[in-house]
Parts: structure tokens; C-alpha cells; sequence
């Protein structure tokens, strides 16, 4: 065989592994599994066997297949081996079209998400076959069914939960059922099997375009989404700005047609596609009208207002970062079926696919606590799927924004209270653990053993570490919301004095900067200055800071010494002691982040000599334009001056934000330790502690004070003398030598 031969079969056998590598393999990616040996043995979920005859599933197109369920009821055991445990009960077995589903889902997934529809024969509908609608698992009819494939998400729960808190609120969101997968003999982990968003009479309810005595005002289904499979492009762009002053002309928003998918308008009456896109346009054209706010020809007349209240706050509770842009499913039914049916022709939504949700993204700060994810569009405006403009304009809407608070708050009094959530977290972990399948799961993926997978903020060291870090994520999300759409609440704080542990001074109160301080607040080596040296964006000359989230009352420390615990890389810690132990449910922290947000662990320190972590923190960056406020900055409209060469901001953008820890009030607090786990510059500047007010306090006034038991001497309940009482809480020593807990109203 001469050289030049060789080179070509080389070459080709080359393109030919290369592209093997690339394509799906026959075994249904058995080989991207760690363990192909797995045994269920007995398991607390419905088992799902699916035999494909080893055929390859595609992404496009259905394949036969056949699947069996075994499940024996709630509560009980089920059993693989079927053979030396017979007589089980079998939820299903039948024929089924199978194929994979999912955009990045399955793109950046090992274990692959699927679609199935159930048969009425061993013939696929493409070949002349039959669909056949059956209940699954005590899941109403239907013949459009799906699996998840938790990957990314380590607690494998994060879709159901959800769904499970959106159930009293949405006309209908998908039901779910978590079972064991076995595929073609090989073990293939925990799955969620569940209702597809559809137009069926037992999920969205929809007929056909023109069933309706001809009527083409509805029904219908589509998705907001990337658009890889784009059906219509709306004729507004997205904004840029909550007011609308900035528009994104080179962005599109993409509509996917579901129900009718694209393929089915031919079958339908003509006009009916013009028809769906006269629906969306007379929906978006609502909000841009001079009378958009008008109730019955602006946008109230085109959207079921509360279902986009109740997307919003499970997108924004969640922390979606798909949320509003892609997977977002709208439907509407027809103008007909109003008349008949009494039902409702407007645009409403439903909830679908949170698997990166709930802190659970690397990217457009999907861990974070602390931000609106509405923000998006402002905050990362180069992304090619924005935020459709219409969720913009009705944060324009006081009676809208009143609307999403009443009914924030209606959520926490009922089944979103943080007891509930963490209920339903621990009933699903304890649910996925009690016979192992989270471990199965591991055993056959090896997900806590590896270090790559998109796109996880956080790797747990085992399933307890997943399920407690969602859970102290969830905290803080709902301090977050809370604060933002509750009703203020009243409180009486305080500084609280530190005697040590400050290390860097980042308030410049003479000139030159870089002796007035000894660091920067970023890379740029820029630091706050003293409104002594300069009015417009200093920090008070009396150190005096009081918060605008709930007027908390920071002291700062002296500017022309260190004034801040500076953390600038992950891993490095610094602890604050208290001047004197203090008694408090909360302690407020004052700070700001430079090159970014900042993440802080939070350990507290027991006079008692206990120690206990109080969970993660996030404090977002300083540098904070106009259209990026969100209302939880402590301090906004601070300059800076540069340590290099003395010149100041062009503009004062600046901001402190604050956070509150939770403290055990029954024990006496003395040292505080902050950890950093980014790499951005946190700097921590004051702390303030909630003064409580205990049962039995005397609530008086001057006139009340008798005169033969006058008082001695005053004090703060952080123990500062006073030369009178101050409203709020007092200590009072009195003549007769008693010391009471006062307040006073003036």
C-alpha cells in the first residue's frame, strides 16, 4: 500500500472517530454513565423500565419503544427483579413513542431529558398508528408525557418544587412523579416523570383554532424562547430600561408555537396562523398605547393580570435566570368559549423548567440572593434572549407593583411560609433518601465526585451538603423578597461598638489619598472620602449612617484610622470582637464589594464559647448607575477618589448595601468571623444589632415618673451612659435601686 493511500485511511478514519465522538452512540449514552452495574434492588419509587430494542433514541424523531411501571403504592416498596418478587403492581405497560427533548437540557447534560407519547399499538402516528391518553402514576389522562433528567441539579428536586408551590396559585402548572429508570436493561438514576405543558382538557384545556363555531381568537399556546425553532418575532424590542428610555433595536423576541405547533396549521382553518399572531400583537400592543393602563382596552384587557403576578414572584423567588425569556409559556383560550364556557380569553401563563433556578447557575449571578432577575435586560444587555418589554411596563403600574406585595404577602401566610418551604425541601430530600435512590443515583453518575458540571455555582460534597446549601440559599432569597415586598416592619436598632479586628482604613479624610488611607476599595485602588474633604458624595463628618432599609443606625469608625475588615480573596477571613457581649435576634452588617459582588460566610461567636455558622451573605457591588438601583442599597450616590493621583469620580454612583444575620437571642454574642468565598473586595464598615422589647417593659412617658423614685441613671441597652432617655428601649437604675427595661415615645 503506497504512502499516499495510507494518508487518505488515515485521514478518513480519523473524520470517521471524530465524528463518532460526536454523534450519539448506539447504547444510548451507557458509556457516559461511571457505574453501568447499579442494582435497584427495593426502592420507595415507581420503577420504570424502557426497552428500546437497542435502538438509538433520537432528538427529532420518535422511536417505538415499550415501557412498564411498576409501583405498589405510596408508602410501599418496589422491587426490580420481578421475577422472584411477582405479583407487584404494574401502573402501566404499553407501547410509547420515545425521544429526547430539551435545548441546553440535553446539550450540556450527560444524562439526557426525554419526551414520550403513550400508543394505542406497536405503530408509530408517523406510520399510521394511534395516540392513546392514560393516567400514570395517579396523573390524569394524557398522551403527551415527559421525563426530567436532574443533572445539574444536585438535589434533583428543584423543578418539583416549583411546581408543588405554584399549584394553589396557577389554573393548572405539570405534575410530577420522581421514579428510577431502567433503559434497556442498565440502570440510568432518578428521573422525574411528568405532564408536558399541553394543550390537553386535563392540563391547559384548549381545543383547536376555529373548533368554536369557527372562532379564531383562541386557542392557543406558545412559548417565549430561544428561538431555535422561531415561529413569530414580535414587532416590539425589548427595553433596556424600566421607564422604556432605552430600547434594544438589534434584539428580537421569539414566540414558539406548541399548541398548534407549527406543523399542525395546515390542517387547520385558514387564517388560523394569522389569527395567533394577531393575538400576540393585540397582547404586546396593549402596553404601548396612551391608555395601556386603561382597565378595559389597555393591557388588562389582554392578560390575566394575577397569573403574571404569580410568575413573576415564582420566577423572582426562585431566581430564574430563564425566567420571562425563555421557556416561558403563555396560552389563551377563544372569545368563544368565554361566551359558552364562562372562561377567561385572556393571556395567562404557567410554570415550566427550573432545574438552574434557585441559586443553582454560575452565570448572570444566578446564586445570588440579592438581585431581580427582571433586572436582566439592564444588567446583561448583550444576551441575545432578553426579557420581553411588557414585564417592564407594568412595573410602571403602582397598582400592579401594590397587586404583586399584597399578594407576596398573601404567599408567606399560606403555603410559602419559610416553615412550609422547608417542609416540602425536607419531605422531598427525605423522599429521594430513604431507600437509597439518591445514592443509586450518585453510584451510576458520580455527580459529588466531579468538578465539571455546567452550570453549577456549587459543588456539595455529598446529597446532605446539596439539600442544606439550597436551604440556607432559600433564606436568604426570602430575607431578600421580604424586605423588598412586605410591609416595613418597625424595629429599634443600634450601633454596635468593635474594639478589634478592623484592618484596613478606606476612607480618605485628607488629601493626599494614598496617606489619608491605606487601601482601596477595588482593583482601581479608589476609596470613599469624608464629606469633610469634599461634600457632594462623602461619608458624614459624624460617622453617623443610617440605613434605607428599615432606618438601621450604623456608626463608622474614625476615618483617619482602619475603618473596615477588607476581604479581597475567597478564603480569607477576618474576625470583628465586640466591645461587650450584646443580646440580640439580629445583627445588621454594613458594607460594600468592589471588582464585583462579594459572597461572605457569617460565623458567630458565643460568649458561652459556642460557635455557630450563620449561613452565606452576598454584597453586590458599589459602582451602581441610575437604571441599576433596585431599593435595597443602604447608601447610594457616594463618590470616590482615586489613591493614585487624588482625582475624584466624575459622577457619585457609589452605594453601601447592609444584610441582616440571624443571632440566638438567648445567648450572649461577642466576636463575629466573615469569611470570603469570591474573589471580589469586600469591605465590612459598621455593624448594628435589633433592640428588642421585651414582654412586661414599662411603656411610659416623662409625666409617669413618680417623684419620689426618680431615675439615677440612664443607659442604652448596649450599656452607654445617657444623659436622658431616648425613644425606644432604655435602662433605667432608679432611686430605690432597681433597674428596669423602659421605653419611652419621645
Amino acid at each position: 500500500m503506497n504512502s499516499s493511500i495510507k494518508t487518505i485511511l488515515a485521514v478518513t478514519f480519523c473524520c470517521f472517530v471524530a465524528l463518532s465522538a460526536m454523534s450519539q452512540t448506539r447504547d444510548n449514552y451507557r458509556s457516559l454513565l461511571r457505574d453501568k452495574n447499579v442494582k435497584i434492588g427495593q426502592t420507595n419509587l415507581p420503577i420504570v423500565f424502557i426497552n428500546t430494542g437497542n435502538q438509538m433514541i433520537k432528538t427529532d424523531n420518535y422511536i417505538l419503544a415499550k415501557m412498564k411501571i411498576i409501583h405498589n403504592g405510596d408508602g410501599k416498596l418496589n422491587y426490580s427483579d420481578t421475577v422472584s418478587t411477582p405479583g407487584q403492581h404494574i401502573d402501566y405497560e404499553g407501547d410509547i413513542a420515545l425521544k429526547y427533548r430539551g435545548n441546553t437540557s440535553f446539550s450540556s447534560s450527560d444524562k439526557k431529558p426525554l419526551a414520550f407519547r403513550t400508543l394505542a399499538s406497536n405503530v408509530l402516528p408517523d406510520n399510521g398508528g394511534k395516540k392513546e391518553k392514560v393516567k400514570i402514576l395517579g396523573m390524569s389522562k394524557d398522551n403527551k408525557w415527559g421525563f426530567i433528567a436532574p443533572w445539574c441539579d444536585e438535589t434533583m428536586f428543584r423543578d418539583i418544587l416549583s411546581f408543588q408551590l405554584g399549584k394553589p396559585w396557577f389554573e393548572w402548572v405539570p405534575d410530577t412523579r420522581l421514579c428510577e429508570v431502567m433503559l434497556d436493561g442498565t440502570y440510568y438514576g432518578v428521573y422525574v416523570l411528568c405532564e408536558r405543558v399541553s394543550g390537553g382538557k386535563n392540563r391547559l384545556n384548549l381545543n383547536d383554532p376555529g373548533e368554536d363555531d369557527g372562532d379564531l381568537t383562541g386557542d392557543y399556546h406558545v412559548a417565549v424562547d430561544h428561538g431555535y425553532n422561531p415561529n413569530y418575532a414580535s414587532k416590539h424590542h425589548p427595553w433596556l430600561s424600566l421607564d422604556g428610555n432605552r430600547v434594544a433595536n438589534d434584539k428580537v423576541i421569539r414566540y414558539e408555537y406548541k399548541d398548534p405547533d407549527d406543523d399542525e396549521f395546515a390542517d387547520l382553518p385558514s387564517g388560523a396562523r394569522r389569527a395567533l399572531q394577531n393575538e400576540i400583537d393585540k397582547m404586546e400592543n396593549s402596553f404601548v398605547g396612551d391608555n395601556w393602563l386603561d382597565e378595559a382596552s389597555g393591557y388588562h384587557s389582554t392578560i390575566d393580570v394575577q397569573t403574571f403576578i404569580d410568575y413573576m414572584l415564582a420566577t423572582e423567588l426562585s431566581m430564574n435566570i430563564d425566567g420571562y425569556r425563555l421557556s416561558t409559556h403563555l396560552y389563551k383560550h377563544s372569545k368563544q368559549r368565554q361566551l359558552t364556557e364562562g372562561i377567561d380569553p385572556r393571556w395567562k401563563l404557567t410554570l415550566w423548567d427550573f432545574n438552574i433556578a434557585w441559586g443553582n447557575a454560575n452565570y448572570y449571578n444566578g446564586d445570588r440572593t440579592n438581585q431581580w432577575q427582571y433586572m436582566m435586560n439592564i444588567n446583561y444587555p448583550y444576551d441575545g434572549s432578553l426579557i420581553p418589554f411588557y414585564w417592564y411596563r407594568l412595573l410602571q403600574d403602582d397598582e400592579y407593583v401594590d397587586a404583586l406585595k399584597n399578594r407576596w404577602q398573601e404567599y408567606r401566610e399560606n403555603n410559602h411560609s419559610t416553615p412550609n418551604i422547608m417542609a416540602t425541601v425536607d419531605s422531598l430530600s427525605t423522599l429521594l433518601q430513604a431507600e437509597g435512590a439518591a445514592l443509586r443515583n450518585n453510584q451510576a453518575w458520580g455527580i459529588f465526585s466531579r468538578n465539571n458540571i455546567w452550570p453549577l455555582p456549587y459543588y456539595a460534597k455529598n446529597y446532605d451538603d446539596a439539600v442544606d446549601h439550597l436551604k440556607d440559599w432559600i433564606q436568604q432569597r426570602l430575607y431578600f423578597m421580604d424586605k423588598h415586598l412586605l410591609p416595613p416592619r418597625v424595629i429599634e436598632t443600634e450601633a454596635v461598638d468593635v474594639v478589634d479586628g478592623w484592618n484596613a482604613d478606606i476612607v480618605v479624610e485628607k488629601r493626599p489619598a494614598n496617606t489619608g488611607s491605606t487601601q482601596g476599595i477595588d482593583a482601581g485602588n479608589r476609596a470613599f472620602y469624608s464629606s469633610a474633604l469634599r461634600v457632594a458624595g462623602g461619608l458624614p463628618k459624624d460617622r453617623i449612617v443610617v440605613s434605607a432599609n428599615e432606618d438601621v443606625k450604623y456608626a463608622l469608625q474614625p476615618y483617619n484610622a482602619n475603618n473596615a475588615l477588607a476581604l479581597h480573596t475567597a478564603g480569607t477571613s477576618g474576625t470583628l470582637t465586640l466591645a461587650t457581649p450584646i443580646e440580640t435576634s439580629e445583627l445588621f452588617v454594613l458594607g460594600t464589594s468592589g471588582n464585583g459582588a462579594s459572597s461572605l460566610t457569617v460565623k458567630l461567636h458565643y460568649a458561652d464559647g459556642t460557635e455557630t455558622s450563620a449561613g452565606t451573605f452576598q454584597i453586590r457591588d458599589w459602582s451602581v448607575r441610575t437604571e441599576q438601583l433596585q431599593g435595597d442599597e443602604a447608601v447610594k450616590g457616594l463618590g470616590n477618589i482615586s489613591r493614585d493621583n487624588d482625582s475624584y469620580s466624575s459622577d457619585n454612583h457609589y452605594c453601601l448595601f447592609d444584610f441582616s444575620v440571624p443571632v440566638d437571642k438567648e445567648r450572649m454574642l461577642e466576636a463575629v468571623t466573615f469569611t470570603s468565598t469570591s474573589n471580589a473586595y469586600a469591605s465590612v464598615m459598621a455593624l448594628a444589632r435589633i433592640v428588642e422589647t421585651p414582654a412586661g417593659i414599662y411603656h411610659i412617658a416623662a409625666e409617669d415618673v413618680s417623684p419620689d423614685n426618680q431615675p439615677q441613671a440612664i443607659y442604652s441597652v448596649g450599656g452607654t451612659l445617657l444623659g436622658s432617655t431616648h425613644k425606644g428601649l432604655n435602662l433605667v437604675r432608679y432611686h430605690d435601686g432597681k433597674v428596669r427595661k423602659v421605653v419611652t415615645n419621645r
